[in-house]
């Protein structure tokens, strides 16, 4: 989200030659670090929404002899740390042929001094052995507004996302056939939890339209104290993309308390209690809470050409640390400026997928390529061409912070947007325009800390840095990449947000 939410997806602070530069009346710095709230959703999405679609271990039975899931409703309170910053309901209802199944999550989250209030709702029709039949899912914050339909057909998932009226179908395979956790947990318990026992099984997330692997292992028996009762209770781990959490499971299948990183818990209780005491003005920024403070002072980023740091604390494989400028040797990456000379040009087959659109960069619709033609018109090099698209973006967009799904149709409506609107409508204006682009997710330094940030690159023989927030092309050095690609990929950076480290060992 971006909230990511759920998303995955990851922006943040980006360095300015000027501490103290302007966008019309806001200082730069207000609007850096919203990145990170995508990934933090996506992180509460890991306990709240991720766990949607699941598709049962093959060692697990669905029909559990004829039992069947018991009706419920389940309110939990959502807390990082000590503060109070949300609520979910979630219900199970019995229907003809299946159930019903409906979750909720309300929050309200701090970032850069801003308050953002972020709720999402899916609501899932299943079939009498829990599995799914169709979806719909909604995020909103403010204006903005994302929503995704599913159903199954075959071995297919039919979706359809919205934004800004555009309507787009894709058509996902689905590896097994999926199911809901929420009908999930009550069958394993029926089935018999045993503490030691592991389930490789997985992951459907509709707000990146991606499958993903997800182990879950039955760690102890444990007692757990709710409002003054006491519950034996399953203690159950879930490893997903590297991100450990824990869920307490009673003895009917209900989920007890949830935990997760940077402080993130939720704990059932009454609708009552659930919906009383929610901060409306949360403690902890996540935005600076996840941020990096570096060992070194970098007074001139835009003057560096060179940056070498040593990365520990996260494991970098399956990240995208060792590509373009970027060389990781053990744990130690460099970072180089590009040249302005292009050293080889890759073969076409290779670059078509950075040129296709897809339905968070709608580079075919007629908004999308009439701009971009606006833009280029009676210029014929690549790079004048991309530099064009840059100067448009960075001057056309006023520097807000937004909590949602980023995606270039609504931000060239609204004309606003934070690191992740940018980088997306950049990267649908230069495909429009016949150039290959990528969306880059990263750190990047400021004021004596590394934010959470998202850029582009352009092909332009080579691959280049551009930032069309910063107005740079390239990019200064202090951008350092984990990873490139949709949410699909970005979804990885929880594995890094609050683990890793990061040591400065040479910048010039």
């Amino acid at each position: 989200m971006k909230g990511g939410g759920f998303s995955l997806l990851s922006k943040g602070v980006f360095p300015c030659y000027m501490e103290f530069m302007r966008f019309g009346k806001k200082r730069l710095i207000d609007v850096l670090g919203y990145g990170v709230i995508l990934v933090w959703l996506g992180m509460m999405g890991v306990l709240v929404k991720m766990f949607y679609f699941e598709p049962s271990p093959v060692t697990l039975s669905t029909n559990q002899g004829g039992s069947s899931i018991e009706e419920s409703e389940t309110w939990m309170a959502v807390y990082q740390h000590d503060n109070k910053i949300g609520y979910t309901r979630s219900r199970i209802i019995r229907k003809s042929g299946g159930y019903l199944v409906m979750e909720s999550a309300v929050m309200n989250l701090r970032a850069i001094g801003d308050v953002h209030r972020v709720s999402t709702e899916i609501i899932g029709n299943l079939n009498q052995d829990a599995s799914l039949r169709s979806f719909v899912f909604q995020l909103s914050s403010g204006m903005v507004r994302f929503e995704a339909r599913g159903r199954v057909e075959g071995e297919y998932l039919i979706l359809n996302t919205g934004f800004g009226g555009d309507i787009r179908e894709s058509k996902i395979v689905l590896e097994e056939k999926p199911f809901l956790s929420i009908g999930l947990w009550p069958h394993l318990l029926k089935e018999g939890l045993i503490v030691g026992a592991r389930y490789r099984l997985s992951l459907f997330d509709p707000s990146v339209m991606a499958q993903r692997p997800v182990e879950v292992d039955v760690v102890a028996l444990e007692g757990v104290v709710l409002d003054g009762r006491r519950y034996e209770a399953f203690k159950v781990k879930t490893t997903f993309a590297g991100l450990e959490m824990f869920t307490w499971i009673g003895p009917n299948g209900e989920r007890l308390k949830e935990e997760g990183l940077m402080g993130l818990r939720l704990v059932k209780t009454t609708e009552d209690k659930a919906l009383l005491g929610i901060r409306s003005d949360p403690e902890i920024d996540i935005a600076e809470a996840a941020s990096i403070p570096s060992n070194k002072v970098l007074a001139e980023p835009l003057n560096l050409v060179y940056m070498q740091i040593r990365l520990d604390g996260i494991d970098p494989g399956g990240l995208d640390l060792n590509t373009g400028r970027q060389r990781l040797t053990g744990s130690v990456l460099e970072i180089a400026l590009e040249s302005n000379q292009p050293k080889h040009v890759y073969k076409k087959v290779q670059l078509e997928p950075y040129l296709k659109a897809d339905p968070f960069i709608q580079s075919d619709h007629p908004t999308i390529k009439a701009q971009a033609h606006k833009i280029v018109a009676g210029v014929n090099e690549d790079k004048a061409k991309a530099r064009r698209i840059l100067n448009w973006v960075y001057e056309s967009l006023e520097k807000r912070a937004t909590v949602s799904v980023p995606n270039a149709l609504d931000t060239i409506n609204f004309k606003a947007g934070d690191c992740n609107e940018h980088a997306v409508l950049f990267a649908a204006l230069l495909r429009a325009a016949g150039l290959p682009a990528k969306v880059c997710i990263g750190l990047v330094y400021t004021r004596g800390r590394f934010y959470y940030h998202a850029w582009n690159e352009v092909f332009l023989g080579e691959w280049t840095t551009a930032d069309a927030l910063m107005g740079q092309m390239p990019a200064d050095v202090t951008h350092i990449k984990f990873v490139e690609g949709g949410l699909d990929r970005q979804v990885e950076m929880v594995r890094v947000i609050g683990r890793v480290k990061l040591r400065v060992l040479e910048a010039r």
